[in-house]
This record gives C-alpha cells, sequence and structure tokens, in this order.
C-alpha cells in the first residue's frame, strides 16, 4: 500500500490533473463567441481589461457586490489557500530558510524556520475557519442548502480534512515532520526516481486527501479557479468592432 501511494498514485493524481484541467479548458475554446456579450461599461485597451480582470480576481468583486456573507468566507478562504500553496513551494524549495535568503543580512535561519511555521499556522487556521463558515452558510441557509449537491460537500469536507490534519501537524510538535524529508520525497517524484514515503502517518492521511482531490478537481466545480479568467476575458475584453454573427447565416424577415 505505501508502494502505491508514495510512488504510483502521485504520477496517476499528476496526469489526471493536468490532461483533465487541459482537457476543460480546450473544450472552453473551441466554441465560437458568435455575438460580443462584453458588458458596459468595457475597458478601452487590452491593459485596462487586464488590469479589471485582475482587480476582480483579486477582491473577488462580483461576491463583495452581491452577496456580502458569501464573500466574507470565500474570500478569506482562497487567499489563504493562495498564500500556503506558494509558501509551501518555497518552504520545501529552501527548507523553511525562504526568508533568510530573501534577506540573508536581517533575517538569520533560525528567524526564517520560526517565521515560515507561524505564518504557515496563521494562514492554516484562517484556512480552516473560512471552510467552516462556508460549510455551516450552506447547512444553515435555506436557499443555499436546497441548490447544494453531494459534489459540493464532498469537496469542502476535502479540503476540511486536508486543513485539519496540517493544522494538527503545526499546532503539535509530537505531530510535526520537518521540511527535509519532504523535500527529499519530493524531489525524487519530480526526478522520476521516487524514493519511500515519510514515515508519518499524519503526513500519509493529508497527501492521499491532497491526490484525491487532484483526481476529482478537473471534473468538478472547482475548476471555477481556471473558468473565472475564461469567463471574465468574454465579459470585460475591450469592444472593437461589431459582432460577426453566424457565418453563412441570412436573415428572413415574415411579415
Amino acid at each position: 500500500m505505501s508502494l502505491f501511494l508514495g510512488q504510483i498514485l502521485p504520477y496517476i493524481a499528476a496526469v489526471v490533473f493536468i490532461s483533465g484541467v487541459t482537457w476543460r479548458i480546450w473544450r472552453w475554446m473551441i466554441p465560437r463567441i458568435v455575438h460580443n456579450i462584453t458588458l458596459s461599461p468595457f475597458p478601452g485597451s487590452w491593459s485596462k481589461a487586464i488590469v479589471w480582470i485582475l482587480w476582480q480576481f483579486a477582491t473577488f468583486w462580483n461576491l463583495l457586490k452581491f452577496d456580502r456573507p458569501l464573500w466574507l468566507g470565500a474570500w478569506f478562504m482562497h487567499i489563504a489557500l493562495f498564500l500556503m500553496l506558494g509558501g509551501h513551494v518555497m518552504a520545501f524549495y529552501t527548507v523553511g530558510l525562504q526568508f533568510h535568503v530573501m534577506a540573508p543580512g536581517i533575517i538569520t535561519a533560525e528567524m526564517s524556520l520560526a517565521m515560515s511555521d507561524w505564518i504557515g499556522t496563521i494562514l492554516g487556521l484562517i484556512f480552516l475557519v473560512a471552510l467552516l463558515y462556508l460549510l455551516g452558510r450552506r447547512l444553515a441557509n435555506e436557499q443555499v442548502r436546497a441548490i447544494s449537491s453531494s459534489s459540493d460537500y464532498l469537496h469542502l469536507f476535502l479540503l476540511i480534512g486536508i486543513a485539519t490534519v496540517g493544522n494538527i501537524m503545526r499546532l503539535f510538535p509530537e505531530y510535526h515532520l520537518g521540511y527535509a524529508p519532504v523535500r527529499e520525497y519530493l524531489a525524487g517524484l519530480f526526478l522520476f526516481n521516487p524514493v519511500p514515503l515519510p514515515d508519518h502517518s499524519l503526513f500519509l492521511i493529508k497527501y492521499t486527501l491532497v491526490m484525491i482531490l487532484m483526481i476529482i478537481f478537473p471534473f468538478s466545480k472547482l475548476m471555477h479557479s481556471f473558468g473565472f479568467f475564461w469567463e471574465r476575458w468574454i465579459v470585460n475584453r475591450p469592444y472593437t468592432e461589431p459582432a460577426r454573427g453566424l457565418p453563412g447565416a441570412r436573415l428572413q424577415l415574415h411579415k
């Protein structure tokens, strides 16, 4: 089982995730946009359109305008997730010394390790609280509960499980796992020379949940993280030419 989870399933999850996301994006790209549906007021240039799209991405502007309770949980959850993903990459690459690398004359190696642990713990707690808030909202709000599907709860419970295990590993020293063994394991995967998983039961649970999430990601509503940019491009792109309409179509008026 350890061989499968540590050296086979990661490659399956990576192939399914990358190919699935690529397939979904390709499906979005092939239909022809028959008419311009840019929303007014539309940006006058591509630079303005990109800035506006990035602003909407950073602030969750539509949610902020139309659904403040949902925005409260979704914004904090996504920001914490984004920062944690970046933090995981930097911390495992530098073995927790990323702050020392950025400011070697100011931040010592010991300070960098402490900062990495504290920032990761704070973000992990924010992420977990936001997820629990979103779950509570889904259960307590009758309208939201009525349109919720089993997959919505599955995604939330997977994320809550990952966040809970991660926070336990952070908050309780006896369950802590250092950066070095994880970096050695991940480096083996990237170099196609896999090594055994770290001997840590909670890491195994968290890692397995992450791989399950990667496998179902391309076929779920979680693709909204990519779909947002495609949808925003359609409705926020510069309006510079009239709609082309259906090619070869003829208009027939009925009396």
